[in-house]
């Protein structure tokens, strides 16, 4: 996993701690804190103002001014937090991924029913499509941006998360609850595209709520694998 270097012209402000107040700048006092300064908060507006850049301008034409300019933060603020536009984009597809895997591991227990928890699974991926709609068009749209360490632990996650899907098909496989001629494989892609293809048209002012939409993927999924 790719770690975080100190730049040089942070490390004198960062011994002032991360208890102290927000960085600002002035010609003659260089960088100080400020009072009131959350850095959860800043890191926050950062992330926030990134999603909504990378998602309508996307990667490549989003600059590092116009994310902190969104926000009226500076780029010392931004450096702060973030070693580079990578890192945040690193950054922000790891907060979607982190919350399914986490999530989905809540939902698996190897007695449980299969088909249910494939239920569970679909409205969980529905779920995170209505609340991080965001990260997930940036994910299929710019995840293309990351390299060396950040994108393989990326990949890692996006396989995990398959992985749990796939082990769930393979045991109403084996269960004899869904037919013996589907591959788990394909099955596991078929249902992950469809539930994710989802960022691209729902909105939740729309006709149908998350939950409507995730009983009917889960009708329309179900009827092709289930054997009764």
């Amino acid at each position: 996993m790719a770690e975080r270097a100190a730049k040089p012209a942070l490390e004198e402000r960062s011994a002032a701690g991360e208890k102290g107040g927000a960085v600002s700048r002035s010609a003659d006092a260089g960088w100080r804190w400020s009072e009131g300064y959350d850095p959860q908060r800043t890191r926050r507006e950062i992330i926030d103002s990134a999603l909504d850049l990378f998602e309508r301008e996307g990667f490549d034409r989003t600059t590092i001014k116009q994310i902190v300019v969104n926000t009226n933060l500076t780029k010392g603020a931004f450096y702060h937090h973030f070693q580079s536009k990578e890192d945040l984009l690193w950054q922000i597809q790891n907060e979607y991924l982190d919350t399914q895997i986490e999530l989905a591991r809540g939902i698996l227990d190897e007695d449980a029913d299969p088909v249910e928890q494939l239920r569970a699974l679909i409205r969980l991926s529905l779920a995170g499509i209505a609340t991080y709609r965001a990260h997930v068009a940036i994910f299929y749209q710019e995840r293309r941006h990351l390299t060396g360490d950040r994108l393989r632990t990326v990949t890692e996650k996006r396989d995990t998360l398959e992985t749990m899907f796939r082990d769930v098909v393979q045991r109403g496989i084996d269960a004899g609850v869904f037919r013996r001629e589907m591959s788990d494989r394909i099955i596991t892609f078929g249902i992950i595209g469809m539930c994710a293809y989802a960022f691209q048209w729902f909105r939740p002012e729309g006709d149908l709520s998350i939950d409507k939409v995730a009983d009917q993927f889960c009708d329309l999924i179900l009827v092709g694998l289930l054997t009764d």
